[in-house]
This record gives C-alpha cells, structure tokens and sequence, in this order.
C-alpha cells in the first residue's frame, strides 16, 4: 500500500490500522484530523470533557445527552405531600417550655438533617454525608433521629 500524498510504500502497521497517509510531517499536516475535544459545562462543578469527532458529539448533543437533569431522588420529591396535622399545645406546664429548651438542636443541624432526609436518606446515611460535608456540626445519628421525629420548625 502507498501513501496517497506522496506515493512512498506505507508500513505494513500503518496500513492495518487503517491510515492511508505516511508519517511525513507535510503527509500528517494534509491529512491527520486529530481528535476534537469539547468542554461540556455542569452547573456548580468541574467541566466535562468529552472526546469524538463533530458529528458524534453534535449527535450526542441532539439526542439531549448533554442537557441538564433533573438529579432529585424518589419519583415524586419535588411534589408537595399531604400537610401534616398540626398539634395544638397543651395547656400547663409543657406549653411554657420554650422551642430551644425542646429541641436540644440548632436551626443549622435540623435544616441539613431535614435536607438529607427529604433526599430519602436514612440517619446513618444522613450522619456519613453530614461528616463530610458539614463536620462542624457535629450531626449524630440519634440527634437525626430525634430531629426527623419531631416536628419541623417554621
């Protein structure tokens, strides 16, 4: 097989994996066609980087592949459910305890426990993420248990 920009006799390598121009540098400028790399960018990370030709990526691009999804978890999470009762508090000694003196919690600690748990996560599942990403706030797995149980704040 020759190469079919300067007529020289192509290495048998070459010719197996389909190239059908030498290793030349005017051969490889004329004819090499290199890979396109596209940057594909993602809300609140890093970007993508795919690697294709054009006609795959635009194909790709179409077909919706590339466009931004719905990453909530569960069938029905953005849905609002049915209002809870809400509970009326009892005349006496236990209506005059403040909401702090029962709920032994911060606002911080019930918003990231209430987050994780309407992602469908379990306590423990919620105390492995908080540890990750919120350490400071020093989420155990029955302060969750103890925040999912009660009722929310408003």
């Amino acid at each position: 097989m020759r190469c079919i920009e300067c007529g020289d006799e192509l290495l048998a390598e070459r010719a197996g994996l389909g190239y059908q121009y030498c290793t030349k540098k005017q051969c490889q400028a004329k004819h090499h066609k290199g890979l396109t790399i596209t940057a594909i960018g993602l809300n609140k990370s890093a970007d993508t980087f795919i690697v294709g030709d054009q006609d795959e990526i635009r194909r790709r691009a179409e077909a919706g592949e590339f466009a931004k999804k719905d990453s909530g978890l569960g069938i029905n999470y953005r849905t609002p459910g049915p209002a809870a009762p809400t509970k009326r508090p009892q005349p006496g000694a236990a209506a005059d305890l403040s909401l702090s003196a029962r709920r032994p919690w911060t606002g911080e600690q019930e918003k990231v426990v209430r987050l994780y748990h309407a992602m469908g996560l379990s306590p423990r599942q919620i105390v492995e993420r908080a540890q990750v990403n919120t350490p400071r706030l020093g989420i155990t797995e029955s302060l969750a248990t103890k925040i999912i149980c009660s009722l929310p704040t408003k």
